[in-house]
């Protein structure tokens, strides 16, 4: 399954780009904001907790998708509140 997104984030005159991608191997999330293509935020997040026990793989593709839809909220409120900067 390959699950990701990227998108940019305007905030405070500056474009933040952000970048979510699914490693499946390590059910973890590899999350990176960028400004002007240097990297000023990662963090993997684990998934793991939330595909255990679903063994129908569209429940677990669906669950993985509102782990990173969870994860794009949180990086974007933390860039609008100036916990992630330029």
């Amino acid at each position: 399954m390959i699950t990701g997104v990227n998108t940019h984030h305007p905030a405070g005159g500056t474009d933040f780009h952000i970048q979510i991608e699914d490693i499946s191997d390590c059910e973890s999330l590899d999350a990176r904001v960028y400004v002007s293509g240097r990297v000023v935020f990662h963090r993997r997040a684990s998934y793991r907790e939330a595909v255990l026990g679903l063994g129908n793989p569209k429940h677990v593709e669906a669950a993985v998708q509102e782990e990173l839809a969870k994860l794009l909220a949180l990086i974007k409120a933390a860039i609008d509140r100036g916990k992630i900067t330029a």
